[in-house]
């Protein structure tokens, strides 16, 4: 059965270098069953310079209560890590899927932010370059009714949902594994 990973960011804006406040992750076969879960918080220092879009910002405002809370409580919540943690723990799922397709929702946001993240820490990046692979186009020619479960904008709840609806748009276009 083939390996997939689903990866979800929630970040402070939509360019590479982007301030990333979450990351979610799991791992999943094509049923849409999850095997492991990965959810972190990043700590940042507070009196540090981030990179943010104002859209992004704007977005973040206009959230329901429940959705902007998925963020905000990252800023309180006391099992935060920084950042170089949190890409050694998401590499250490990878590493558990060798030869794993590494999912998310459009490749040129979540994986190149990560991507980015890891040469900029100096680590390497746990997937192969020609590993990822981008929802977005899978929904746009196999689309499926998918209700979500959790709160929307959680990074581990979107990684889950998102895993789910792979799976189910996989199964709908005919693959089995």
């Amino acid at each position: 059965m083939k390996n997939r990973i689903m990866i979800d960011c929630e970040t402070l804006g939509t360019n590479v270098d982007s301030q990333i406040v979450s990351i979610g992750a799991c791992a999943f076969d094509i049923l849409g069953n999850t095997h492991k879960e990965l959810h972190e918080h990043i700590l940042m220092d507070m009196d540090a310079h981030i990179n943010a879009t104002p859209g992004t910002i704007k977005f973040w405002m206009e959230q329901a209560r429940d959705n902007y809370l998925a963020v905000a409580t990252t800023f309180n919540n006391p099992d935060r890590v920084k950042m170089p943690m949190a890409l050694q723990k998401l590499g250490n799922l990878v590493r558990e899927y060798p030869d794993a397709e590494i999912w998310a929702n459009g490749t040129k946001f979540d994986i190149a932010m990560l991507e980015y993240q890891y040469k900029l820490h100096d680590m390497p990046v746990p997937w192969k370059h020609n590993s990822d692979r981008c929802m977005r186009t899978l929904r746009a020619y196999f689309p499926v009714s998918l209700e979500f479960e959790g709160i929307q904008h959680n990074a581990l709840d979107d990684a889950i949902y998102q895993a789910k609806y792979v799976a189910k748009s996989l199964r709908h276009a005919g693959f089995n594994s």
